[in-house]
């Protein structure tokens, strides 16, 4: 490295030489130019001259770089000497205390820009040090610049202690923006503790890099520096490096006390699903299958990666068989720690289970142990207890509660759960019936995730999945079937929450029963009977989901026998006789059986007496989501009609569809398109709700998005009567089961029959379905 021409300080000797102080202290770190300017006043005998002060009896000392010096000198004459802040002067403060000692700092001794010229001022920020790898700032890193790090390393960095140096480190990364001023003070190149990271470090970036680089790591191979640096990165706030220090030394005490700062299990929030990995991984294996707070945080670990049994596993070989029921653990303070029972609560929100009045009182005791600052933990327990009310559908109190849970976790300022509640209230929004206030809640969730410090691929999956949920609520079905083609691998594999899964079973499988076939819907309903947790926490679930499918399939008699096939109290014998009953229903399952045996009834017995009324009394029960309570009206709409009260049928249409246009929620009348055709299906009646713009439109906006079979079969030239007679065709159906269910004659099906005949080119019924199948204009 070429060195620059020496620069002129004649200005700062100038003033040097005006101060009437017997004793001038120069006091600056390393590569300030201490140096420099005590040979210049050395040799600067003519400007001592010039300033009216005798040169005789003058001395300067430049101290070299030990903590304390030999005694200041008392002599006649004039003392210049230069050293380290940290190097102390014996007799240096008697001299002060006399007046006799006048200072000059590091700032004092930086170059200005008048002195070396704006470009390399604004590059140096007037370090001397820094004046010649600014000078050949263009060349890549040489030979010769080895010196530069050499000097930076051990004349300037090493007399740091590690706090300073792990500080530095963080400032260099531009991580440094809360250090505190103590932290700062003597650290290099850092004038101005508002201002951490100036601009002119830029010129000895590489050099700096390298040097601090070096010096951390010849002392992370001693142990006591190690633990020191390990202690400044934990005080910084740098957890994950602390962890991986401490780690490495085989402090584990020290680990598991870091560790515990951090939140124990909830580190995974902080830091993300990989350094979590990491910092697991880290442990002995003895160790972490013993340690409590370890075996909590591989607990969460498992139940993250979406294996619920493993979970269970490492609980149980643990604590023992009792540690599998969530109920007895949350409620055994003799038997387990606040920490497990804690946990144990966290756990059952991957779960899917009944929530029982006095589990809720249990959890609200177990809120109770908690103290009162611990935003984490107390936000942590109501986001449980929100998904728990969610599947009760207790949405009022869901919603109460998902507030309650962003207030704690904004306070404790861990972005990714903050995440979690936007999401979960987007899930509200949606059940309920509002897309719109979903989507604010799905963009102020992406917000969140933004912020969150580090890349979590699942999250950002299952954020994905809620906004083409609602796309497809709004009637634009493009993202949710482009997610189940690219990202449903991959989604179904990670953690979800039940409430999730419940919302991809509903609107996935209505999406490809609509856009591909009802075979496509039932084999991606079987995708998640594959394991043995989903398939038993959720098997009922996606039973009820099939037979609804079935039943908009037109597939009446495949749905009734599976229906009367489920082990549940819910027959339609029960539902037939449970009059006011069906208001109070509020088991999830439960209420999903009771509407598919109404809807059943409402297709093929509308005449029923009393069934408007056992309509009305499921219409009033509070647990019902938007969807359901659309359907239910409209097979009331359809069970008036067919009771041949027409004046109430279209007013109860005309409410739903009014209710239905202004929320946007294309898909709740999709679901329904069968009852809502032959509800439409007079000129008379479209003519009239198309009296109302917003009804138009949704109605409009319902045939726009409508299944991918009817346009193919429209593109073949059928009708909509033709169409559903066909499907009847593929479900075996006989004319006069066919004149039932459609309300027609049966002359009038022949007529139909003989239509689909020619204009598929076929001459029997087998022939007309193998035809249908092959177009893929039925399942």
């Amino acid at each position: 490295m070429t060195a620059p021409p020496r620069l002129s300080r004649a200005a700062l000797i100038a003033r040097i030489a005006r101060d009437p102080a017997s004793v001038i202290v120069i006091e600056a770190p390393a590569g300030t130019g201490k140096s420099w300017l005590l040979r210049d006043i050395a040799a600067g005998a003519a400007i001592w001259t010039a300033a009216g002060t005798p040169t005789q009896g003058h001395a300067v000392w430049d101290i070299p770089a030990v903590a304390q010096s030999d005694a200041l000198p008392d002599r006649p004459g004039r003392i210049v000497l230069a050293k380290r802040p940290e190097t102390a002067v014996p007799g240096l403060a008697r001299a002060e205390v006399y007046g006799r000692v006048s200072r000059y700092r590091g700032d004092d001794l930086l170059f200005s820009p008048s002195e070396i010229g704006p470009a390399l001022h604004a590059a140096t920020g007037g370090w001397a040090c820094l004046i010649p790898a600014a000078a050949g700032r263009d060349r890549a890193m040489a030979a010769a610049d080895r010196a530069m790090v050499d000097f930076l390393r051990d004349d300037i960095l090493r007399p740091l202690p590690s706090v300073q140096l792990v500080a530095l480190e963080l400032l260099l990364s531009g991580k440094g923006q809360r250090l505190a001023a103590e932290t700062l003070r003597g650290l290099p190149f850092v004038t101005d503790a508002t201002h951490p990271l100036p601009a002119p470090l830029a010129a000895a970036r590489p050099h700096l890099d390298h040097a601090l680089a070096d010096l951390l790591r010849d002392r992370a191979t001693d142990p006591v520096q190690a633990r020191a640096i390990a202690t400044a990165h934990a005080g910084f706030g740098q957890i994950p490096q602390a962890l991986a220090i401490f780690q490495s030394i085989g402090a584990w005490q020290a680990a598991l006390d870091t560790l515990k700062s951090a939140g124990g299990p909830f580190y995974i929030h902080r830091f993300g699903p990989e350094a979590f990995d990491r910092m697991l991984a880290g442990f002995p294996p003895d160790l972490a299958a013993d340690e409590e707070m370890l075996v909590l945080c591989r607990a969460v670990q498992a139940v993250k990666r979406g294996e619920v049994p493993l979970t269970r596993r490492i609980l149980i070989d643990r604590y023992g068989p009792l540690a599998e029921e969530s109920f007895e653990v949350i409620g055994r303070r003799d038997l387990f720690s606040l920490d497990f029972r804690f946990i144990r609560l966290l756990l059952q929100t991957w779960e899917d289970f009944d929530i029982h009045p006095r589990y809720l009182e249990l959890a609200y005791r177990l809120l109770a142990e908690l103290g009162a600052p611990d935003d984490l933990r107390r936000g942590s327990f109501y986001n449980a207890v929100l998904e728990f009310y969610m599947r009760a559908r207790r949405f009022p109190e869901a919603e109460d509660t998902a507030i309650r849970a962003a207030n704690h976790f904004e306070r404790a300022d861990i972005p990714i759960l903050s995440f979690y509640i936007d999401l979960h209230r987007g899930v509200i929004h949606l059940m309920t019936g509002n897309p719109a206030a979903a989507a604010k809640r799905a963009d102020a969730a992406a917000v969140h995730l933004a912020r969150a410090g580090y890349d979590s691929p699942g999250d950002a999956r299952i954020l994905a999945m809620l906004r083409a949920c609602i796309a497809f609520e709004q009637g634009e079905a493009e993202p949710l079937t482009r997610f189940l083609s690219l990202d449903l691998d991959s989604f179904a594999q990670g953690e979800i929450w039940p409430s999730m899964i419940e919302l991809i079973l509903i609107y996935g499988s209505q999406a490809q029963s609509e856009h591909f076939s009802v075979m496509a819907a039932r084999g991606f309903l079987d995708r998640w009977r594959v394991t043995e947790a989903r398939s038993a926490q959720f098997g009922t679930m996606i039973d009820i989901r099939e037979i609804t499918l079935l039943q908009s399939a037109n597939r009446w008699q495949e749905a009734l026998a599976r229906a009367a096939a489920l082990p549940l109290p819910i027959t339609q014998s029960f539902v037939e006789g449970a009059g006011e009953g069906l208001a109070t229903l509020s088991d999830r399952d439960e209420v999903a059986l009771a509407l598919v045996w109404l809807r059943h009834l409402a297709q093929h017995d509308p005449g029923r007496a009393g069934l408007d009324r056992l309509l009305g009394h499921m219409a009033d029960n509070p647990h019902l989501t938007h969807r359901q309570r659309v359907g239910v009206e409209l097979w009331s709409a359809r069970t008036l009609r067919r009771q041949r009260r027409l004046a109430e049928a279209e007013a109860r249409l005309r409410q739903t569809l009014e209710t239905v246009a202004r929320l946007g929620t294309v898909a709740s009348l999709g679901e329904e398109r069968a009852f809502l055709a032959e509800l439409t299906g007079t000129r008379k009646l479209r003519e009239s709700l198309a009296r109302s713009d917003a009804i138009r439109r949704i109605l409009r906006h319902v045939a726009d998005s409508g299944p991918g079979r009817a346009r193919r079969g429209q593109a073949h030239g059928l009708s909509r009567q033709e169409t559903r007679i066909l499907n009847a065709l593929a479900e075996g159906a006989t004319n006069k089961a066919i004149a039932n269910l459609m309300g027609l004659s049966e002359a009038t099906v022949k007529f139909h029959l003989g239509n689909l005949y020619r204009k598929l080119g076929c001459n029997t019924r087998r022939e007309a379905v193998a035809a249908a199948q092959a177009l893929r204009l039925v399942a």
